[in-house]
């Protein structure tokens, strides 16, 4: 399977458009690149290497799979979607419990990783 350098850029703006809802200077932000070469990437004009590859998707939490080859609806992009639409939809007190919720199983993910390793 060929990687088609222009159907990549146009699923990297449409995740920073759509799921970030970011200007490509804060997207760049994110990934630890250059806006210009984030603009490069969205048109076109070069495939990503790998480094830039490595970057977008650890920033994103996306799936290198779905980037480079569209496949399937990422899971993560759809946990993605969904969460901020229950955000955009909750008035103050719901935030301040759904903020303490995912805090505290943040918190147990964390710990309990730091003692399987």
């Amino acid at each position: 399977m060929t990687l088609d350098k222009i159907v990549i850029g146009a699923r990297i703006r449409k995740i920073r458009e759509e799921v970030f809802e970011e200007s490509r200077q804060q997207f760049a932000k994110r990934c630890d690149l250059t806006e210009r070469h984030i603009g490069q990437i969205e048109r076109g004009d070069f495939l990503l290497s790998l480094s830039s590859l490595d970057n977008i998707v650890s920033s994103t939490g996306l799936d290198a799979d779905y980037i480079l080859y569209g496949k399937g609806e990422n899971s993560k992009l759809q946990v993605r979607k969904t969460l901020i639409d229950i955000i955009d939809k909750s008035d103050k007190e719901e935030l301040k419990m759904y903020y303490k919720c995912i805090s505290t199983i943040k918190s147990y993910v964390t710990k309990k990783g730091k003692n399987n390793g």
